[in-house]
């Protein structure tokens, strides 16, 4: 992952963090020169330490993936127990006004969760309304609990799934500061090293800066503007 800012991938950042940490350490007599410590180099150790401790992105994506699958395949369920309710409906109502089935509300709500979990409460009134009716067409005594629970169990994974979104949003801005704080400092250690060194070019090599990479080409225009703009009026 790329820290917004820095241009540059964080696990290159920790690499090149240890690495410039190790070198320090080996020649703290000469970066002392300027102010670089024990202490400070220990602080350092510790951000990029508390870097590493951080949950990675790619582990919080899984537990979010798991969560939208769960909550896809309750969709699923509740869709084939509201098709279900739907058909004895017919069977029993017919197709005209007396049938209490809100079938365009219902075709709304099988791809979309949030309308799903907001119609399920009326179907489920619906099934344990009319049950002696819809009992001659097969629907069992617990079928108006069975959409009760799994109108339950939607509302529940769809918390769920939000709650991991957006912990997910607040971990990826706390990893991107730790990142940033290690880059920091990395950088101050890279300016100190490369002047102390700056008459000894085989340990000034030690110390360079990281590359940023080069932001993407912007697109070129469409063929039709191009010929606009190299029209001259």
């Amino acid at each position: 992952m790329t820290t917004k800012g820095l241009g540059i991938p964080e696990e290159v950042i920790l690499e090149d963090a240890k690495l410039k940490l190790s070198f320090a350490r080996d020649r703290l007599s000469d970066l002392a020169l300027l102010g670089i410590n024990p202490a400070w180099l220990d602080q350092f150790q510790t951000q990029i330490t508390a870097y590493e401790a951080l949950l990675s992105d790619d582990a919080q994506l899984a537990t979010q993936k798991q969560l939208t699958v769960q909550k896809d395949n309750l969709l699923k369920q509740a869709e084939l127990w509201g098709n279900l309710l739907r058909d004895r409906c017919q069977y029993a109502f017919g197709k005209g006004s007396f049938n209490p089935f809100p079938l365009s509300s219902f075709r709304a709500a099988v791809r979309n969760e949030s309308k799903m979990i907001q119609i399920l409460p009326n179907l489920v009134a619906i099934a344990s309304s009319n049950a002696s009716a819809l009992a001659a067409f097969g629907q069992p005594p617990d079928y108006a609990s069975q959409g009760q629970s799994l109108r339950d169990q939607l509302d529940t994974i769809n918390q769920q799934q939000e709650k991991a979104k957006r912990e997910r949003k607040a971990a990826t801005e706390t990893r991107h500061q730790a990142a940033r704080s290690v880059y920091e400092s990395l950088t101050h250690l890279n300016d100190v090293a490369r002047k102390v060194y700056r008459n000894h070019p085989a340990q000034k090599a030690l110390f360079k800066a990281l590359p940023r990479q080069a932001a993407p080409p912007a697109p070129a225009p469409p063929a039709q503007d191009r010929a606009s703009s190299d029209t001259t009026v």
